[in-house]
């Protein structure tokens, strides 16, 4: 699960405007940010699309994310020009992006209680991501230290920190195809055959749960039949109410009315704490800002909302919160408070990690919450479950594009590479 994210969480923990410093085009510090989620729409979507056909087979979809991790970290590594950054950006965000929905889904097959081990996973795959950043730009900056041109020195810098993140595909491929054991058919308890109240509790549990699943597959088998067995209307296959198509299509819109609230939160605390991490580059006056510095002070926030999330994501078998629309207001306030410290910076310097830590803690519960609830209520059906967590998994990557970028409208100041 740590893997499955830190190559991701290494990219975003760095301080990606240095790449946009680093080639000569400050003009694009905006895009940069936005490369690296603006096709997320595009892989999640077609993750959930995969869900549903059920086609190809796992090993081949993780086989592909770790080529896009590959061809994401060795192309901003190697970059001549900011457009060849940034197709790489693209690639690199599209990975974790499809990695994470592709993870979750796969999550279906085992043990519920897996949910509280993917959440702290990549809780910790965000402070391992960082602190490996931190470390390598410390080495980084300690090399190029001495080199008379700046831009120079971050490309230098941006090149061994995304190399040496290089060895994290392998380890990921590792993970998935030799160290995860392969899911197992879901297994009755174990029992006492010598008990049988055991034995009777056990069978009509197993009774309800196959009641269920076959009404929804009565009712999908009812829908998809219906029209061929009428003989007043017999109408050419291409003009089949119900064919398999729309059968797909009315399969996620009862997901997506399932997941609508849960997904909505999950947007909105994206948004807002993205936002939060994004003006953290102007909390402060540019001065303090130092990209050459160990640890810079944006590194050195992000560091911190990263462990924020890891003790929040690792805390389900402690705390479990079902109310959580409560953490998307909070998260909201949050958000404004830190547009308003980017404006007037009237909290001094040593506020802002343990506040920052705060808003990793928000974030990290909701997403904890919200997948342990898809994965454990009764609600979602277990026919459905997959695509019901893979749309909520795409409204994650709503939240972070539709991120409020106060620079668009004027409200900060958009100084990153002076």
């Amino acid at each position: 699960r740590v893997c499955a994210c830190m190559h991701a969480c290494v990219c975003v923990s760095a301080d990606l405007t240095c790449i946009a410093c680093s080639l000569g085009e400050d003009q694009y510090v905006s895009l940069v940010m936005f490369g690296n989620v603006a096709l997320g729409l595009i892989t999640k979507g077609t993750s959930t699309l995969l869900s549903v056909i059920n086609f190809p087979p796992y090993w081949f979809r993780f086989l592909i994310n770790g080529l896009l991790m590959l061809g994401g970290l060795l192309g901003v590594a190697f970059a001549t020009n900011f457009w060849v950054a940034f197709a790489a950006i693209l690639i690199a965000g599209s990975s974790a992006t499809f990695g994470e929905s592709l993870t979750l889904g796969y999550l279906r097959n085992h043990d519920r209680r897996m949910v509280n081990a993917w959440s702290s996973g990549t809780g910790f795959a965000g402070v391992a991501g960082a602190c490996l950043y931190i470390m390598l730009t410390c080495i980084a900056g300690r090399i190029v230290s001495n080199d008379t041109s700046r831009k120079h020195g971050l490309m230098s810098m941006n090149r061994i920190s995304f190399l040496s993140a290089l060895p994290m595909v392998l380890v990921y491929w590792f993970a998935y195809f030799i160290l995860i054991p392969r899911p197992k058919k879901k297994e009755l308890p174990s029992i006492d055959e010598k008990d049988p109240k055991t034995i009777q509790d056990v069978e009509e549990s197993v009774t309800a749960h196959q009641s269920r699943r076959s009404l929804i597959e009565e009712a999908i088998d009812e829908e998809e039949t219906k029209p061929l067995l009428s003989s007043q209307h017999v109408a050419p296959a291409m003009e089949l109410r119900h064919s398999k198509l729309s059968l797909m299509a009315i399969r996620i819109w009862r997901c997506w009315k399932l997941t609508f609230w849960l997904s909505f939160n999950l947007s909105a605390v994206y948004a807002f704490e993205y936002t939060v991490r994004s003006v953290a580059s102007q909390a402060r006056p540019q001065i303090e800002y130092n990209p050459l510095a160990c640890p810079e002070l944006y590194s050195a926030l992000q560091l911190c909302y990263q462990a924020g999330v890891f003790v929040s994501r690792s805390s389900l078998s402690l705390v479990k919160i079902r109310r959580v629309e409560v953490l998307t207001v909070l998260q909201c306030l949050n958000m404004v408070v830190w547009i308003l410290q980017a404006v007037f910076k009237f909290l001094p310097v040593y506020v802002l990690p343990s506040y920052m830590v705060f808003v990793g803690l928000l974030g990290g519960a909701s997403y904890a919450n919200i997948f342990y609830i898809l994965r454990t209520d009764w609600k979602f059906p277990d026919a459905d479950r997959e695509v019901c967590i893979n749309l909520s998994a795409l409204s994650i990557t709503i939240g972070r594009f539709i991120i409020i970028r106060p620079w668009v409208i004027g409200v900060v100041p958009l100084s990153y590479c002076s």
